[in-house]
C-alpha cells in the first residue's frame, strides 16, 4: 500500500531546499557570467550588449548586462581567443557615440577603422574593438579598461565630451555592481572623487542570493538566448535599423544655462568641477599601451540663437570653457590629445547631439586613421630590438 503524500511536508522541504540553495549561491557567488555560447556556438558581438529598455530587447536582440563584466566581455568578439601575433590591437572607449547609438554594427566607428585595412610599420594588422557603452561615464570606462587589460591592448583611444567629465549620480548604475573593484582602483591610483560618489556600498548578502540576483540572472539568460538571433540577422540595435534620419532643427532656445550653471560667470565653477584626473587613472591602467584622448565631434546648429548655443545641450560659453580647460590639462600632463569637436557637418549626425550616422562614422574614421598609424609606428619602433 502506497504511503500518502503529505503536501505540507513536501512544501516545507521544497521551501527549505530553496532557502539552502539561495544561501549557497550567495556564499559561493559563482561566476555564472563566464558561461557563454558566444564565440563558440555563435560569433561574438562587435560591441557590448545593450538596449535602451525592455521594450527594445526583442527588437534589437540585445539586453544590457553591465552588472556582470564576465558576461559582457564574454559576449564580445574581443574574448574569442588568444590575440593573434600579427594584430595591433586598439580598444575604443567612450559613450553611446562610440558604441554607435544610431548605426548598425557594421557601420560603427571601430568597423569603419577595420575596413580601412590599416597596418602598423612592423606589418601588423591594426584591429579596432568597440568597448564603448551608452551614457558618458569615465569611471565606468576606467573599470572596463581595467578588465580589458587581460586582452593585451596595444593602444587605447578614449572618446570624450563635456558631459563625460561631470559628476553624475546616475553613475551608480554602473559602479554599484562593481563597488569592490572600484574601491580598489580608487585606492591604488589615489583618486579623489566628489562626494556624490561616496558610499558606493558593496552588495549585501541578500543581494547575492538567487532572489536578490533574479533580474541579473534573467538578463544573463536573455543575453545568451538572443545570441543566435544576433548571429542569424546581424541586428543588435533597433535604433540602427534605419539608414535615414530627419533633418534636425537648426534653432535653439535663447537660454544660456547649463544644468546648475547659469551664465558665463559660472565658467570657472564649471571647469573646477570637471573630473580630469580620471584620465590619469586611465593612463596608468593602460600601462605601456598609449592612451589617446579624443574630444569627439558635436552637432553644431547654425540657426536662431546659434550665437548662444552650439546645440540644445551645450551653450557656447560652457563648451568653450571645457575645451580650453581640457586642452590645458592635457598639455600640462603631456598626454596625447586631439580636439575634433567641429570635424563633422550636421548632415552626418543621426541625432542633434553627438551620435553619428554611417557617413559620419566613415569620415571620422578617415580623420583619425593617421593617428592610429602614427602611434602604431611609434610603438613598433620602440619595440624593435637593437641591431648588434
Amino acid at each position: 500500500m502506497e504511503r500518502p503524500v503529505h503536501a505540507l511536508r513536501v512544501l516545507v522541504k521544497a521551501f527549505l531546499f530553496f532557502v539552502l540553495l539561495n544561501l549557497l549561491f550567495a556564499w559561493f557567488d559563482p561566476p555564472i557570467g563566464k558561461l557563454t555560447a558566444y564565440n563558440w556556438l555563435w560569433p561574438g558581438r562587435l560591441r557590448f550588449p545593450y538596449a535602451d529598455s525592455p521594450g527594445y530587447y526583442s527588437l534589437g536582440y540585445n539586453v544590457p548586462v553591465i552588472e556582470d563584466f564576465d558576461a559582457m566581455f564574454g559576449a564580445h568578439i574581443l574574448s574569442a581567443g588568444p590575440k593573434p601575433a600579427d594584430e595591433f590591437r586598439v580598444l575604443l572607449l567612450g559613450d553611446s557615440a562610440t558604441w554607435g547609438g544610431h548605426v548598425a554594427p557594421e557601420d560603427m566607428l571601430a568597423e569603419q577603422f577595420n575596413r580601412l585595412g590599416l597596418t602598423s610599420c612592423d606589418g601588423r594588422k591594426i584591429k579596432a574593438y568597440d568597448l564603448g557603452y551608452p551614457w558618458p561615464s569615465l569611471l565606468r570606462d576606467v573599470l572596463i579598461l581595467d578588465y580589458a587589460n587581460q586582452y593585451q591592448p596595444d593602444m587605447v583611444i578614449w572618446l570624450v565630451t563635456l558631459h563625460s567629465f561631470e559628476k553624475k549620480s546616475a553613475d551608480r548604475e554602473f559602479l554599484v555592481p562593481h563597488a569592490e573593484r572600484m574601491a580598489e582602483v580608487i585606492a591604488e591610483h589615489q583618486l579623489v572623487l566628489p562626494k556624490v560618489y561616496s558610499g558606493q556600498a558593496e552588495p549585501a548578502f541578500w543581494d547575492k542570493t538567487i532572489l536578490g540576483q533574479r533580474e541579473r540572472l534573467k538578463k544573463l539568460i536573455l543575453n545568451q538566448a538572443y545570441g543566435w538571433m544576433w548571429s542569424a540577422t546581424g541586428i543588435d540595435n533597433a535604433n540602427g535599423l534605419s539608414k535615414d534620419h530627419p533633418v534636425f532643427p537648426q534653432d535653439a532656445p535663447a537660454d544660456v544655462s547649463y544644468f546648475d550653471y547659469q551664465s558665463p560667470n559660472d565658467s570657472q565653477a564649471l571647469t573646477r568641477s570637471l573630473m580630469f584626473d580620471i584620465i590619469r587613472v586611465g593612463r596608468e591602467i593602460a600601462g605601456d599601451a598609449p592612451l589617446v584622448v579624443i574630444n569627439e565631434p558635436i552637432f553644431i546648429i547654425s540657426g536662431q540663437n546659434s550665437n548662444l548655443r552650439y546645440n540644445h545641450v551645450y551653450p557656447r560659453w560652457a563648451y568653450d570653457a571645457y575645451r580650453q580647460s581640457l586642452a590645458d590639462w592635457m598639455n600640462a600632463q603631456g598626454d596625447p590629445y586631439y580636439d575634433t569637436w567641429n570635424a563633422l557637418p550636421v548632415s552626418e549626425f543621426s541625432n542633434d547631439m553627438s551620435h553619428r550616422d554611417p557617413q559620419g562614422e566613415k569620415r571620422f574614421a578617415d580623420l583619425l586613421s593617421p593617428i592610429l598609424q602614427d602611434f602604431s609606428c611609434q610603438i613598433a619602433r620602440s619595440q624593435k630590438s637593437p641591431d648588434f
